[in-house]
């Protein structure tokens, strides 16, 4: 009995340390990796369209001496003019980005694909297409979700949109880019019903 008693005790005791060792407590499974992958996607998850332009002014050069409101609406003005002309929210119908990791952008009736990684916590997002890869800053707010650029990425993104190459509009936008280092642009979206 004594001998049984005492091989239990060791047998229990053998499993504590097995589940308390680091290595079975800290290591990470790719399983772990995936669903911790999915469960971030799921905050941005949906099909989403165009709805407006949006503005966040980071620095303090030109904006910080205008004012950031101010320079904020100013911008924003210019770009839905800039926008209506590119006939942005006519052809942009839709971005669907799923759980697993999967972009869809449907722009004039026509499915671009790739895939996407996102990070909440450094706030961004890289939609990655052939041997394009674009990251923006991602913010919700609400019901919508706002995808901001650096103005130079934001120029690589309206070419795919619009399908334009050499444009006055397009010139305009390339004017954010030399005179606004400090500003990212981009677009509002709301979700599609």
């Amino acid at each position: 009995m004594l001998i049984g008693a005492m091989a239990l005790f060791t047998a229990n005791a053998q499993d504590s340390i097995a589940l308390f060792h680091p290595d079975s407590v800290f290591t990470l499974t790719q399983q772990d990796i995936e669903q911790e992958r999915i469960q971030a996607n799921q905050l941005i998850a949906g099909t989403w369209q165009y709805d407006k332009p949006c503005v966040q002014a980071q620095g303090t050069s030109l904006v910080g001496k205008i004012g950031k409101p101010i320079a904020q609406g100013k911008l924003k003005k210019k770009l839905s003019k800039a926008y209506d002309k590119l006939r942005i929210g006519k052809r942009w119908n839709s971005l669907r980005l799923t759980t697993d990791g999967r972009w869809t952008m449907t722009i004039a009736g026509q499915d671009i694909n790739g895939k996407y990684s996102y990070s909440p916590s450094k706030g961004t997002i890289t939609l990655k297409w052939m041997a394009i890869s674009v990251t923006a800053h991602v913010k919700k707010e609400k019901n919508n979700l706002n995808l901001y650029f650096d103005t130079d990425r934001l120029l690589t993104i309206m070419r795919l949109i619009s399908g334009i190459s050499h444009n006055d509009t397009l010139k305009a936008l390339a004017f954010l880019s030399e005179n606004y280092q400090d500003v990212q642009v981009g677009f509002q979206l709301k979700p599609k019903k």
